[in-house]
């Protein structure tokens, strides 16, 4: 006998695919979950060594960077309605917004 994996209704795309907002109203979405090309993208386990580069880089730019830019870890980025990628490291500028309840 074998199991058939089930997936959750959210796990198949409307047919234009997905857009940037819908990354905040699926519910229970893995965490790191990126829009490519109106496609979801899972993050995968990140290894120990990939934390400390990234924690390291994040101290140094936050120590280098004048007062007016801010260093963001892990912190999705809106480029166009298809597209929310997730980098590792970003520099906002001062124009960038600054609500604290956003989530890109």
């Amino acid at each position: 006998m074998t199991a058939e994996a089930v997936l959750p209704d959210w796990a198949f795309p409307p047919p234009q695919g997905f857009v940037a907002e819908d990354l905040d109203r699926i519910p229970d979405l893995p965490p790191h979950t990126e829009l490519i090309d109106g496609s979801l993208v899972f993050a995968g386990p990140r290894q120990r060594f990939h934390h400390d580069v990234i924690f390291g880089l994040h101290r140094a730019l936050a120590e280098a960077a004048p007062d007016r830019l801010q260093v963001c870890q892990a912190m999705a980025v809106k480029l166009t309605p298809e597209q929310r990628p997730e980098p590792d490291l970003i520099v906002l500028g001062p124009q960038a917004p600054s609500d604290e309840t956003m989530t890109c």
